[in-house]
């Protein structure tokens, strides 16, 4: 009996590790997504370059609608004061709180390393707001009594009225506080005040490493240019020693620093352009912005949120091995004045250019395209839209879920599949070897039948073959039993005869007795050689169809020259032969055929009734096979004796005294038949008083060996 197998050993556990292919489609699959997303990405970066470009034309064909370069001879060294719009109004309490979401776009003089004081500008309504953070390890305030604006630190602004005029406005404190503007005269360098400026206020409050001015001021003063001046003095009597700075390179310079507001004309314009959750951005060529529109973010993102369905299982699952778009980042750019970046300055540099970059918090990925705006001066700005990359990788997650959720699917139901089919598998082929070991004992006899199964597929075939093999094997077991039994019946006799007469002759005396046991004995020892000599010749057969050598001869000119022989050999007996017209040629050895047609002979002349002819019919078929038969009127076969006659050691024929009969001779014709590749058979004929002979042998159609 077969011992217990492990599962691990079984066909079960092999077809489950087949079934693991199936992990190659969510590898397929994602390989899938990633060509697909390599050209969604493409597409997106084409998309966003083509609105560029449309901006850029748009732009191009109204270049007025660029203020900065308007009757400027010299746009790069021109100091520029963008003015931020303000969500609401700055309330004057000289801190930055108000100013937190702005403060990334603070300008620095007078150059951003070595900074003496900083300024952010914006718009509210009617007035225009300032926050003027100064650096002072030393805040020297006004005397409580003085008259003129220079005996202490103060802050100097010139405006450009409406009608060209330049104006001076001074504001200076005793102490920190409520602040208001001084108008100075004309003539330069007066520290004298004309009169006060109360439609400019502002407060003015120290901070740790100097102090903050805020203040506002009527749109109505103020036209489109500005200078700030800031005045440092460490000693009130020595007021020569002031250091002064000024956005301007030159405080002497005739033109002020332009004021530069969002253009909403351009906004106009390019609102049309918009996408879903993308931003345009239009620069001049000094980088600050002159419109804006869209966001990258959605407008209600807790809206988003509680319109997102609850996530499955599986996405929970995905979420812990997936990016997962995000739509709460940070987003260093969204109240930027002045933007920076490698595509900005290939697209001043008059070439367009892409690129990705990562949120600050990592939490998404936004592709900008950047376009430049030509104008007949030369690059007159840069259109840069933005867009991030989050509906890609939303699209992306969603069929990695899908095909990961119909992989997993589809490995349950093919695992169990499989491992239901093995497990029908591993039970039938155990059945089939619990029967073949119930069918053969221990010491290997054949004890039961092999019933075989009715299946088409391969075990069935299996079963059946060992089916077979069992009821050969179990013939084969009879045949040897029954060979034992008949070669012990037929040496018993000639033994008993040579044992018998050697005892009477050593109990006689008399020659003429002595003599004829001696013959008896030399009988019985001459049956015994008969015996082992046909056996060795069935053996000496065996061995000489090893080494015979194969020819095409014609079967039909040779059965016609047999014939004659045999009608000398046997006068006793009638011949008849049906040949065919035509020569019939077959592959093999003559001597052979010969000694087969023999031994047929020999045993239809035996078994014929007297007065009747023994039958020789060569046929040939359609199927590429010729038919020899020998036919003869005589008993039938016994039921079951067809194929048992051309067994080794079977005969049915009557014990005749003097000569044995072992069954070799059809066992003979049986192996020379299917030397020749054919087939050798018995049946009886229809009219039940004879027997018919054939040899099956396969046609050659022409003469060449």
């Amino acid at each position: 009996m077969s011992q217990e197998r492990r599962f691990v050993q079984s066909i079960r556990f092999k077809l489950l590790l087949v079934s693991l292919t199936l992990l190659a489609i969510p590898w397929a699959g994602y390989r899938y997504i990633q060509e697909t997303e390599r050209f969604l990405r493409q597409t997106q970066e084409t998309m966003l370059l083509s609105t560029a470009q449309a901006v850029a034309a748009i732009l191009h064909d109204a270049p007025a609608l660029l203020p900065p370069l308007r009757n400027s001879t010299d746009s790069s060294s021109e100091p520029l004061i963008y003015l931020n719009r303000l969500n609401q109004p700055i309330q004057l309490d000289g801190y930055k709180e108000d100013w937190l979401p702005y403060l990334d776009n603070s300008e620095r003089y007078p150059n951003q390393e070595n900074w003496q004081f900083e300024v952010l500008s914006g718009e509210y309504g009617s007035h225009l707001y300032l926050l003027i953070h100064v650096k002072d390890d030393q805040v020297l305030h006004l005397p409580p009594a003085a008259t003129r604006m220079d005996q202490g630190d103060y802050v100097q602004l010139t405006i450009q009225q409406s009608n060209g005029q330049l104006v001076d406005y001074r504001l200076a404190t005793p102490a920190p506080g409520w602040v208001t503007a001084h108008q100075m005269p004309t003539r330069r360098g007066d520290p004298y005040p004309v009169r006060r400026e109360d439609r400019i206020q502002g407060e003015w409050q120290t901070s740790e490493h100097g102090y903050t001015l805020e203040l506002r001021i009527p749109q109505y003063l103020v036209g489109d240019r500005l200078a700030i001046t800031v005045a440092d003095l460490d000693d009130a009597s020595q007021p020569e020693t002031r250091t002064i700075s000024s956005i301007l390179p030159d405080i002497n310079a005739p033109v002020l620093g332009r004021l530069i507001r969002p253009d909403p004309e351009i906004g106009r314009l390019i609102g049309g352009l918009q996408h879903e959750n993308a931003r345009i951005w239009v620069v001049n060529n000094q980088r600050l912005v002159l419109a804006k529109r869209g966001q990258l973010q959605p407008t209600d993102i807790s809206l988003v949120a509680s319109e997102t369905p609850l996530p499955s299982l599986m996405q929970l699952l995905m979420r812990l091995i997936l990016d997962q778009p995000s739509e709460h980042f940070e987003d260093e750019f969204s109240r930027s004045t002045r933007l920076s970046g490698e595509e900005i300055e290939s697209a001043l540099a008059g070439r367009q250019q892409t690129r990705r970059r990562s949120t600050p918090d990592n939490k998404a990925v936004i592709l900008s395209a950047a376009w430049p705006i030509e104008s007949k001066q030369g690059i007159a700005g840069a259109v840069l839209v933005e867009q991030t990359t989050n509906k890609i990788l939303s699209l992306q997650n969603q069929a990695l879920e899908k095909i990961t959720g119909i992989t997993l699917l589809l490995f349950l139901l093919t695992g169990m599949a499989i491992l239901g089919f093995a497990t029908l598998l591993t039970r039938r082929i155990r059945r089939l070897s619990r029967q073949i070991e119930a069918a053969v004992t221990a010491d290997g006899r054949i004890q039961a039948e092999l019933k075989p199964d009715r299946a088409t597929d391969e075990i069935g075939d299996l079963s059946r073959s060992f089916s077979s093999v069992l009821n050969r094997l179990s013939e084969y077991n009879r045949y040897l039993e029954a060979m034992a039994s008949r070669l012990a019946h037929e040496f018993r006799t000639p033994l008993t005869i040579v044992k018998s007469s050697l005892e009477n002759l050593n109990d006689t005396r008399d020659p003429d007795t002595q003599s004829r046991y001696l013959l008896r004995a030399e009988e019985g020892i001459e049956r015994l050689g008969l015996i082992l000599h046909r056996m060795r010749e069935a053996t000496r057969l065996e061995q000489q169809l090893m080494q015979t050598e194969i020819v095409a001869f014609d079967i039909n000119a040779m059965l016609g020259m047999a014939i004659e022989g045999y009608r000398q050999g046997f006068p006793e007996a009638r011949f008849d032969y049906q040949g065919v017209a035509k020569p019939l040629f077959i592959k093999g050895a003559p001597d052979l055929i010969s000694q087969a047609l023999d031994k047929l002979i020999s045993n239809a002349v035996d078994f014929h009734q007297p007065e009747s002819s023994i039958e020789l019919i060569l046929t040939s078929h359609g199927n590429g096979t010729i038919k020899l038969s020998i036919c003869n009127q005589g008993p039938a076969l016994p039921p079951g004796m067809e194929q048992e006659l051309f067994a080794s050691m079977v005969s049915i024929r009557d014990a005749k005294q003097g000569e044995p009969h072992l069954g070799l001779g059809l066992y003979l014709v049986r192996l020379i038949c299917e030397f020749h590749g054919g087939k050798a058979s018995a049946r009886n004929l229809d009219s039940g008083q004879g027997v018919e002979f054939s040899l099956l042998f396969p046609a050659q159609p022409d003469r060449k060996n």
